[in-house]
């Protein structure tokens, strides 16, 4: 690959951290003044509830990543994906579609794994379904730019990881399991070509 086509490739995945910023942001931190200010913390009640076949319960599946119980949660889950989305942009060649299944994934497996009396709200799940991806990317499917995010994550991330694992009052601990597990699986089967990555810009002159 050419120097000029490089760097039109590092443009284009520029272009894809910016849309992944807007594609997750957007929505978590709309929904949440949103609901603060028009729907009285109502959104909030379409939790995940495992194993429950309500309407609710299946919304929560699909945008509990949405949900947040205040300001420092919203807070603290922004700060890690402004991070962890940075380098799925950079690395990730389908990162929008990606990321859609990983939402899901992570919800679905939250469904099923989490406790009957819970109900579980909030973005950790994906970040966890993120990182699981990028780890089972790199160690199973020899993602090279996984593994380089992992190296540039640091001690930090694992720090989370860690942390996150560990059952704490208030703190989902299936949906920081579940999103984990759904993004080694997915990670571990994702297959790159990098030579059909850069085919694309093969003729630019």
């Amino acid at each position: 690959m050419k120097w000029q086509q490089l760097t039109t490739l590092v443009m284009v995945r520029i272009k894809q951290v910016i849309g992944l910023y807007a594609f997750v942001l957007i929505p978590m931190w709309g929904m949440f003044f949103l609901n603060k200010v028009a729907l009285f913390g109502l959104w909030n009640i379409f939790g995940i509830v495992p194993r429950a076949l309500d309407v609710g319960s299946m919304i929560g599946v699909f945008a509990s990543w949405t949900m947040h119980g205040n300001f420092a949660h919203l807070m603290g889950n922004s700060f890690t994906l402004l991070q962890i989305l940075f380098l799925f942009g950079l690395f990730e060649n389908n990162a929008y579609r990606t990321t859609l299944k990983l939402i899901v994934a992570s919800g679905v497996v939250t469904w099923v794994i989490g406790s009957p009396l819970s109900i579980h709200i909030g973005a950790s799940g994906l970040c966890f379904a993120m990182l699981g991806f990028m780890i089972g990317g790199a160690l199973f499917a020899r993602r090279w730019g996984y593994l380089l995010a992992c190296i540039i994550m640091g001690a930090g991330y694992w720090l989370i990881i860690k942390q996150g694992l560990m059952p704490q009052q208030g703190i989902s601990f299936a949906a920081h399991f579940g999103g984990l597990c759904a993004g080694l699986l997915l990670g571990a089967n994702s297959k790159h070509d990098y030579a059909k990555a850069a085919k694309p810009y093969s003729n630019i002159r």
